[in-house]
């Protein structure tokens, strides 16, 4: 194996999910036919064996110019086929994918001077992104995102007399309503899915 992935085996220990307590999920199939079609895959997850980077993650983007916009999404994560999260995001899926790049860096992981890292990252971050790591180092899994580009909603309001066009932010209430449609029909929230905006439930 590797020595940089050699080197993450606590980080692992620590903070990857057992993907053993998955209950039998709903594919990304059967739920994008139940949308309507609107998900498109974007990219794979896949290992970085590179010596370029410490991190161990990396994507292998489809279309390139959506994975860069900066607009908002909904995305699926997708193991094997089957749907592990649904979420969301204003800033595109190359922010948000940046975002989850920042649960390497958790304690058990030292800096290229031997320094352990502060553990300043999102606690979600870390567990998804080492559930994922480590799914895919033991068992060769498949991880994919699928998004929804969300439509550009403005509304007009008055400043100081001034009409000002706004652009609305509208995909926690896409995010909500795409949970609460997986939980009706399987009765259960997907496996990495924990939070959802609760002004939209």
């Amino acid at each position: 194996m590797n020595t940089k992935f050699v080197a993450g085996a606590n980080a692992r220990k620590k903070w990857s999910k057992n993907l053993c307590d998955v209950k039998k999920t709903m594919t990304m199939k059967s739920y994008n036919e139940m949308m309507g079609g609107v998900f498109q895959k974007i990219c794979n997850i896949v290992l970085d064996p590179s010596n370029k980077r410490q991190s161990t993650l990396m994507v292998d983007v489809v279309n390139k110019s959506e994975w860069d916009e900066k607009t908002e999404n909904i995305y699926v994560l997708v193991r094997n086929g089957n749907i592990m999260k649904i979420g969301g995001t204003r800033d595109g899926m190359k922010g948000r994918w940046s975002s989850y790049g920042c649960g390497y860096y958790v304690p058990e992981r030292c800096n290229k001077k031997g320094e352990s890292y502060p553990g300043k990252m999102s606690v979600t971050n870390a567990y998804l992104y080492h559930t994922i790591e480590t799914d895919l180092l033991e068992n060769g899994s498949k991880w994919e995102f699928y998004t929804w580009k969300l439509p550009r909603k403005t509304f007009t309001i008055s400043i100081a007399d001034v009409e000002v066009d706004v652009i609305a932010q509208t995909f926690h209430a896409y995010e909500s309503v795409c949970i609460k449609k997986f939980e009706d029909e399987n009765g259960y929230i997907p496996f990495l899915c924990y939070n959802s905006d609760p002004d939209y439930k």
